[in-house]
Protein backbone atom coordinates (compact mmCIF):
# COMPACT_ATOMS: atom_id res chain seq x y z
CA UNK A 1 0.00 0.00 0.00
CA UNK A 2 2.72 2.04 1.25
CA UNK A 3 4.71 1.96 -2.55
CA UNK A 4 1.04 2.20 -4.76
CA UNK A 5 0.99 5.64 -2.53
CA UNK A 6 4.66 6.58 -3.23
CA UNK A 7 4.33 5.71 -6.56
CA UNK A 8 1.55 7.70 -7.44
CA UNK A 9 2.96 10.35 -5.61
CA UNK A 10 6.15 10.26 -7.60
CA UNK A 11 3.65 10.84 -11.20
CA UNK A 12 1.63 13.43 -9.72
CA UNK A 13 5.08 15.55 -8.09
CA UNK A 14 6.61 15.14 -11.53
CA UNK A 15 3.81 16.38 -13.73
CA UNK A 16 2.91 19.74 -11.66
CA UNK A 17 6.28 20.73 -10.70
CA UNK A 18 6.51 24.30 -11.52
CA UNK A 19 9.04 25.94 -13.98
CA UNK A 20 9.10 29.74 -14.87
CA UNK A 21 11.18 31.44 -17.05
CA UNK A 22 12.33 35.06 -16.49
CA UNK A 23 15.19 36.95 -18.01
CA UNK A 24 18.71 37.01 -16.19
CA UNK A 25 18.96 40.64 -14.05
CA UNK A 26 21.84 42.57 -15.68
CA UNK A 27 25.01 42.08 -14.02
CA UNK A 28 26.73 44.46 -11.32
CA UNK A 29 29.93 46.31 -12.58
CA UNK A 30 32.29 44.08 -10.33
CA UNK A 31 30.89 40.87 -12.43
CA UNK A 32 30.35 42.55 -15.68
CA UNK A 33 33.26 40.38 -16.95
CA UNK A 34 32.38 36.61 -15.53
CA UNK A 35 30.58 34.91 -18.58
CA UNK A 36 27.20 33.19 -17.23
CA UNK A 37 23.68 34.69 -15.32
CA UNK A 38 23.91 36.73 -12.40
CA UNK A 39 21.83 35.14 -9.38
CA UNK A 40 20.30 37.79 -7.39
CA UNK A 41 19.85 35.14 -4.32
CA UNK A 42 23.47 34.54 -4.37
CA UNK A 43 24.56 37.58 -5.40
CA UNK A 44 27.16 35.58 -8.13
CA UNK A 45 26.95 34.71 -11.30
CA UNK A 46 26.70 30.74 -12.42
CA UNK A 47 27.99 29.86 -15.81
CA UNK A 48 26.01 29.35 -18.79
CA UNK A 49 24.17 25.14 -18.82
CA UNK A 50 24.70 25.44 -14.85
CA UNK A 51 22.37 25.08 -12.46
CA UNK A 52 22.23 26.26 -8.49
CA UNK A 53 20.43 25.56 -5.52
CA UNK A 54 20.48 28.48 -2.98
CA UNK A 55 19.62 27.81 0.70
CA UNK A 56 17.42 29.69 2.38
CA UNK A 57 14.99 29.75 -0.66
CA UNK A 58 13.32 26.03 -1.97
CA UNK A 59 14.04 26.46 -5.55
CA UNK A 60 16.63 25.60 -8.18
CA UNK A 61 17.92 28.47 -10.84
CA UNK A 62 19.19 26.85 -14.39
CA UNK A 63 21.54 29.55 -16.19
CA UNK A 64 20.59 29.76 -20.08
CA UNK A 65 19.25 32.00 -22.52
CA UNK A 66 16.76 32.53 -19.64
CA UNK A 67 16.67 31.78 -16.30
CA UNK A 68 14.41 29.03 -15.41
CA UNK A 69 13.29 28.71 -11.96
CA UNK A 70 12.28 25.20 -10.87
CA UNK A 71 10.03 25.05 -7.72
CA UNK A 72 8.33 22.20 -5.59
CA UNK A 73 5.52 19.99 -7.29
CA UNK A 74 1.94 20.26 -5.98
CA UNK A 75 1.14 16.90 -4.07
CA UNK A 76 -1.96 15.90 -2.73
CA UNK A 77 -3.72 12.95 -0.78
CA UNK A 78 -7.15 11.99 0.58
CA UNK A 79 -5.96 9.14 2.49
CA UNK A 80 -6.50 10.36 6.27
CA UNK A 81 -3.36 8.53 7.46
CA UNK A 82 -1.51 11.26 5.68
CA UNK A 83 0.01 14.68 5.83
CA UNK A 84 2.13 16.99 4.06
CA UNK A 85 5.15 18.18 5.40
CA UNK A 86 6.70 21.66 5.83
CA UNK A 87 9.29 22.80 3.36
CA UNK A 88 13.00 22.57 5.16
CA UNK A 89 15.18 25.61 4.43
CA UNK A 90 17.96 24.12 5.49
CA UNK A 91 18.12 21.95 2.80
CA UNK A 92 18.45 22.30 -0.93
CA UNK A 93 16.24 21.62 -3.53
CA UNK A 94 14.61 19.30 -4.51
CA UNK A 95 15.40 18.08 -0.54
CA UNK A 96 13.58 21.19 1.38
CA UNK A 97 10.06 20.63 -0.71
CA UNK A 98 6.97 19.39 1.21
CA UNK A 99 6.36 15.93 0.69
CA UNK A 100 3.88 13.01 1.81
CA UNK A 101 4.16 11.65 4.99
CA UNK A 102 2.11 8.46 6.02
CA UNK A 103 1.43 6.31 8.80
CA UNK A 104 2.88 2.92 8.49
CA UNK A 105 -0.08 0.38 7.67
CA UNK A 106 0.68 -2.88 9.96
CA UNK A 107 -1.56 -5.67 8.61
CA UNK A 108 -1.17 -8.99 10.80
CA UNK A 109 -2.54 -12.34 9.03
CA UNK A 110 -2.36 -15.08 11.79
CA UNK A 111 -0.86 -17.72 11.16
CA UNK A 112 -3.17 -21.08 10.48
CA UNK A 113 -2.21 -24.15 11.41
CA UNK A 114 0.60 -23.28 13.37
CA UNK A 115 1.37 -23.45 17.67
Amino acid sequence: MLSQIFIITLIVGIASAATTLGRPPPKPAALADKEGCYIKEIKDVIPFGESVAPLGSCHRIYCGRMLAYASCSTVATDDPTCHLTDEDLSKPYPHCCPHLKCDAHVDLIPLIGTH
